[in-house]
């Protein structure tokens, strides 16, 4: 019989396979694929396939905290500003005028998301033509060894140099949620990508309000050891790199079968599946060029979604990280412990993660982002009414942050799966890099506040920020929930649909 044959248990499962019974998928030999207590029938799958079979094991899991703890890495050196700009400006600069500091200040932060910018260019091009593993490993390197120098720094010009470059290297931590997000069956990539992103984001959100919370309790200015401290996730992330593989989607699709064929015969052993010993996989039906168009991006399939996505992506980063960089702020203007109110803000998080992951291979993607903003800007509106209780401002805060964030995670799935592999890397990265520009405003406005009405002035530009991405969401033409990946700008199995397709 030509196709797959599933038995667990004795018991027939066809229907969970019919998408994969397609020339494409396999082909009609007999050779058998022990595949734990599942018997399947086939000697040559296309990588598809082969990904759904390998289902999740040892191998994902080891995968999740390889490439999901850069976000613990990026959350811990992004929250360093919102501790860091108030502190440091006195102290490097102690005969300079008020108004000279909070320049200094503002460029602090805002040369911080440059450098973002233009390191999701540059890595977004990298991780296409040199795989997602290298382009992962050197921004990593970058972001702890550069993050460790900023601790020598005696002058303030120094100091921001440092973060730009450190920012540099923080613009390629799409490359490992390219890389997660290739090497994961449909059915487990929304959840894990949301619950590895927001978990692991959340510990550095928690570990770098810990970490200041010790530092600036101590004696005397311990900015210095603020930031070693802050600078260690990446440098024990570097650690695990001589174990992480590269996507075998994109060696696929760059032709190297046989290195692909390695990685996925590793996934099997890890996972305890059994693969034949002739085990082959098949060729694209195309061969892709080893790099990024933008043309693909802004082409007339995607041309829409790309704009739409550099939309969501700018409010996304408008609303968090506004929330994120003003909560300090705005409570110490309420007379109240900002290290309290920032450690419940991000353990906040945790529930808005649940809920999104819940919520993502249910409602879909876009839907999933409309609800999340929606219920972000609602929260963060109240807090615009800095006359209300503590206690009522304390959980808007917290109701605020978790939906954004978890809204920001949805994205994280999204734009990954509507791309196509030879894009993929570049089309999130320059997401990421439209994105950082509203992080430079986000720096200005927060940084800039002097008094409760001014905090509070700047939460009601993110609460309106958050609601323009609700109804971006919606504007979406494409929902991929339940869609494979596709591999080059000719394959329209996902994000880019012909008509006739599944609209949402």
């Amino acid at each position: 019989m030509s196709g797959l044959l599933f038995k667990e248990k004795g018991v027939e499962r066809s229907d969970e396979t019919r998408s994969l019974m397609d020339p494409r998928t396999v082909s009609s030999t007999s050779e058998a694929v022990d595949v734990g207590a599942v018997e399947v029938e086939t000697d040559a799958m296309n990588i598809d396939a082969v990904i759904n079979l390998l289902d999740w094991g040892n191998f994902h899991w080891l995968l999740l905290l390889q490439c999901g703890l850069s976000w613990a890495c990026d959350a811990a050196e992004m929250m360093l500003l919102s501790f860091l700009v108030p502190r440091i400006t006195p102290v490097l600069m102690p005969n300079a005028s008020k108004s000279e500091r909070d320049h200094y200040g503002f460029l602090l932060s805002a040369m911080t998301f440059a450098g973002i910018w233009l390191g999701a260019l540059i890595f977004g091009k990298v991780s296409d033509r040199l795989g997602r593993k290298r382009g992962y490993l050197i921004s990593t390197a970058v972001v702890g060894g550069f993050g460790l120098l900023c601790s020598t720094a005696q002058t303030m010009e120094f100091l921001i140099a440092m973060r730009t470059i450190v920012g540099v290297g923080l613009g390629g931590v799409t490359c490992g949620v390219t890389l997660f997000s290739e090497t994961v069956a449909e059915k487990y990539r929304g959840a894990s990508i949301i619950l590895s992103i927001g978990a692991l984001w959340t510990f550095g959100c928690v570990f770098e309000t810990c970490v200041a919370w010790f530092c600036f309790s101590l004696s005397g200015t311990q900015w210095r050891l603020f930031l070693v401290l802050s600078a260690m996730p990446s440098i024990s992330l570097l650690a695990m790199f001589p174990w992480l593989v590269e996507s075998p989607r994109y060696l696929v699709v760059t032709g190297q079968m046989d290195k692909a064929v390695e990685v996925l015969k590793l996934a099997a052993q890890k996972n305890k599946v059994r693969l034949p010993h002739n085990f082959k996989l098949v060729a694209p039906k195309r061969p892709a060029h080893n790099q990024s168009h933008l043309r693909t991006l802004l082409g007339k399939k995607l041309r829409v979604t790309t704009l739409l996505l550099w939309g969501l992506w700018f409010c996304s980063v408008i609303s968090y990280y506004g929330l994120s960089f003003v909560t300090p702020l705005y409570f110490s203007f309420q007379n109240g412990n900002e290290y309290v109110v920032t450690l419940l803000s991000a353990l906040a998080e945790i529930p808005g993660m649940v809920a999104t992951s819940y919520l993502v291979d249910r409602i879909g993607r876009k839907k999933t982002k409309a609800v999340m903003f929606s219920a972000g800007g609602a929260a963060t509106l109240v807090l615009s009414f800095n006359s209300l209780p503590f206690g009522v401002l304390t959980l808007a805060a917290i109701v605020g942050r978790g939906s954004v964030l978890g809204a920001f995670n949805d994205l994280y799935v999204y734009t990954p799966e509507v791309y196509p592999t030879t894009s993929r890397a570049f089309g999130l990265g320059l997401c990421s890099a439209v994105a950082r520009i509203a992080g430079i405003i986000v720096s200005y406005i927060s940084f800039a506040n002097e008094s409760a009405s001014e905090a509070a002035s700047a939460v009601l530009v993110y609460s309106i920020a958050a609601f323009a991405g609700a109804v971006l969401s919606m504007m979406l033409p494409y929902e991929t929930k339940g869609r494979k990946l596709e591999d080059n700008d000719t394959d329209n199995s996902a994000g880019t649909l012909e008509a006739g397709d599944e609209r949402d």
